[in-house]
């Protein structure tokens, strides 16, 4: 599946409600058409100028010109982050930054079409697919989604009005400048990590929530991703995420940076089209599954700070790990087409990934390493470079928190603390040994023994004992 498609959307969604033809808008403003086109092309993906010359050519189906690379700059000096959405104030920069190219004495044949459109040679460009009037029903289906063929029919399959779809959709990003509580759409919950940093999720409320539940069941569970992704899908877990990789000599774990959140808008928008949505519904749906976080929930010094004030996968909505797979979905085929090029293997689970082979030289393993992040990058991801860890035989290979040097077996260290926690409960009672004060602590532990059983039942076994003498 390509989600990423050229130029699905040309104008507003909300200018292409009658069936007349894009013509007479292409002659009459020439500038704000091809510019809607750069627009969505430039903030689909990273921030980089001459990364998002290179779409917006794909997306004209022109090659990649000066004019383009000078909008692009002219774009990010404005703008210096990614937007996330192609907001009508991104569009007026972009018109204008098009304009200007326009003026230009530059000999290139989009720019000869924007200063006469109305001549017609043979063998001349012409802009792709915009001589027919965007789709206003829903196209083909690859996939046993939901037929809906309008914005009002999405209402009435949630059992809302009209007014009430597009207050929970929050197209204009009320959530992030709203002050009372009760109009708010989400929770937000800041968690510590481990190692240092902290982690913003974003819980929907009761309504959002289950509107958020009917698209996943009804639309994303019907769309497969990719082969190699192993996380938040049925059948699939961490066992099959490490499975792949044991036993081999050398293991290779990358991490993307801030996953759910740099995921923008008009990524989502653009799947959802490629499920066969008109753009109406799709920037709907797009909006009942993305956010913009409020500006006193986000640490300003924190990386991810630009990403949360636009909208975005919010870490803690049900649909989130369903559209990052399929969003994922280019990026997981050019990974496993560059593991298959190096005689390795390569999966992945939400934003870890994991490369293995066999005979594999330092320089080779470099090399495999340096394009995968070329990829990461063109494909709209950051790589957590402090999270690249390469494993050889003779040391611990570890994949999300399995060993898998000879077979999936859990850490030693983690199955030894968890064994004198259990230990520690039968001896001196459960509260005694619930020492970080975890509110379900017995949950805590069956969770914890469940992992362990999943991969190792023999040492489950011992768990399940030690469990069982804790007096409750």
């Amino acid at each position: 599946m390509q989600v990423r498609q050229a130029a699905p959307a040309l104008l507003h969604p909300k200018r292409v409600e009658s069936e007349r033809s894009l013509a007479g808008a292409m002659e009459s403003n020439p500038n704000r058409v091809i510019a809607n086109v750069v627009s969505f092309a430039f903030v689909d993906g990273v921030w980089v100028a001459h990364l998002m010359a290179s779409r917006a050519a794909h997306d004209l189906q022109t090659v990649e010109a000066e004019w383009l690379r000078n909008v692009a700059a002219a774009v990010t000096t404005r703008v210096p982050d990614n937007p996330g959405d192609d907001t009508p104030e991104f569009r007026t920069i972009v018109q204008k930054a098009v304009a200007e190219a326009a003026r230009s004495d530059q000999q290139d044949p989009v720019l000869q079409w924007l200063r006469n459109p109305t001549q017609r040679r043979p063998g001349r460009w012409s802009p792709p697919q915009l001589w027919r009037p965007l789709p206003l029903q829903m196209g083909e289906r690859r996939w046993p989604v939901e037929v809906i063929n309008t914005p009002g029919e999405l209402a009435s399959r949630l059992g809302l009005s009209p007014t009430e779809l597009e207050w929970y959709a929050d197209l204009k990003q009320m959530e992030r400048t709203v002050k009372t509580e009760q109009l708010r759409h989400y929770r937000y919950h800041r968690f510590e990590k481990p190692r240092g940093g902290s982690r913003l999720v974003e819980a929907p409320k009761q309504n959002l929530k289950g509107f958020q539940r009917w698209v996943l069941r009804s639309i994303l569970d019907h769309v497969p991703p990719h082969q190699a992704v192993h996380g938040f899908r049925k059948g699939h877990s961490i066992q099959t995420f490490a499975a792949p990789h044991t036993g081999r000599q050398s293991v290779l774990r990358m991490d993307l940076k801030n996953f759910f959140n740099s995921i923008g808008a008009a990524r989502v928008v653009r799947l959802f089209e490629a499920l066969g949505y008109a753009p109406p519904v799709a920037r709907t749906l797009a909006g009942l599954c993305t956010n913009s976080t409020p500006a006193e929930f986000i640490d300003a010094r924190s990386s991810s700070a630009a990403a949360l004030a636009n909208p975005h996968l919010p870490q803690g909505a049900p649909t989130s790990p369903a559209l990052a797979n399929l969003v994922c979905y280019r990026l997981d085929q050019r990974m496993g087409a560059l593991a298959n090029s190096f005689g390795a293997r390569y999966t992945r689970y939400a934003d870890d990934m994991a490369f293995s082979a066999d005979g594999l030289v330092a320089r080779t393993i470099e090399r495999l390493i340096e394009t995968a992040e070329d990829i990461i990058a063109d494909e709209g991801f950051f790589c957590n470079h402090d999270k690249t860890v390469l494993r050889g035989q003779n040391e611990r290979q570890v994949i999300a928190g399995l060993v898998v040097n000879r077979h999936t077996n859990v850490h030693r260290h983690n199955y030894d603390r968890l064994k004198a926690i259990l230990h520690d409960a039968s001896v001196n009672g459960a509260s005694a040994a619930n020492r970080n004060q975890h509110p379900q602590f017995r949950s805590y532990l069956q969770g914890h023994i469940g992992f362990v059983q999943a991969t190792n039942p023999h040492r489950a076994r011992k768990l399940w004992r030690l469990f069982d003498q804790i007096d409750w």
